[in-house]
């Protein structure tokens, strides 16, 4: 039982990294604190940092494959300073992380995904791709989102979204691909920076405190996300921006829910 939530966990999250540019950890922070409760929390969010990684990797590569030069070279454009800023703070937040567990709840995470699913239902028109790039705006909220998706376990593909589309006035396609990107570097960073931190900064708490889920299953949620992430991509090459949305909106609800009544 525990092995196929598992493998529906990880395939769930690939998909809606594919498909909405999530990255998975909506999926796999609720799923892993029903299944072994809330003071696996903190587990959650770290297994969830190496699905968010595995799931963008797989969904970039496709974006990639997918996009004429000219497309990759203005998502990467338009989106520098926004990478940057996450770069900046997401490894700092996974560093200090071991020592701010408890300021992370599942009320917490629930609230921040209803936030955002009120926020992708404000209505807006269908962008034309032109936008005025302000550096500092970009720097600032990239930073910010970074470091509040570190804490919460996910990629901050909901957040990169809702700024590019409404703040940034691009296109929702174009938006799923800046989060896929961006999620592959906060999803890195936050496994880099928490595997610092095991070495240097909490590893007697780490022996002592051993994850719920054993390596296998990690495997299993890990590689399953990543085989369905490509199939997310295509599939959002072919569904309307309203169905896209609508996809989000329900997913958010769904995993702030879930977290709510656990």
């Amino acid at each position: 039982m525990e092995t196929l939530v598992l493998l529906v966990t990880g395939a769930l999250s690939g998909l809606i990294a594919g498909l909405v540019g999530l990255a998975g950890g909506i999926v796999v922070v609720p799923a892993l604190t029903w299944l072994y409760g809330n003071s696996a929390l903190h587990d959650a969010i770290v297994i969830s940092w190496f699905a968010v990684l595995f799931n963008s990797i797989g969904a970039a590569a496709k974006q990639y494959r997918i996009r004429t030069p000219e497309e990759r070279k203005e998502i990467i454009a338009s989106s520098r300073f926004y990478v940057l800023g996450a770069v900046i703070i997401t490894p700092l937040v996974a560093l200090s992380l071991n020592g701010a567990r408890h300021l992370v709840t599942p009320s917490l995470v629930a609230v921040l995904q209803l936030c955002l699913a009120f926020v992708m239902l404000w209505p807006v028109a269908e962008s034309t791709g032109e936008r005025t790039s302000n550096k500092v705006m970009d720097l600032c909220f990239g930073g910010l989102i970074g470091g509040v998706s570190t804490l919460i376990g996910v990629g901050g593909g909901t957040y990169t979204i809702a700024y590019f589309v409404y703040a940034a006035k691009r296109k929702f396609q174009d938006a799923i691909a800046t989060a896929n990107m961006t999620g592959l570097i906060i999803g890195a960073l936050s496994v880099v920076g928490y595997l610092i931190s095991l070495a240097y900064v909490d590893a007697a708490a780490a022996k002592s405190e051993p994850s719920p889920i054993s390596p296998i299953g990690m495997v299993i949620l890990i590689v399953s996300g990543l085989i369905f992430s490509s199939l997310g991509v295509r599939l959002s090459r072919k569904l309307p921006t309203k169905v896209l949305r609508k996809i989000l909106v329900f997913a958010l609800i769904i995993s702030a829910i879930r977290l709510l009544v656990s």
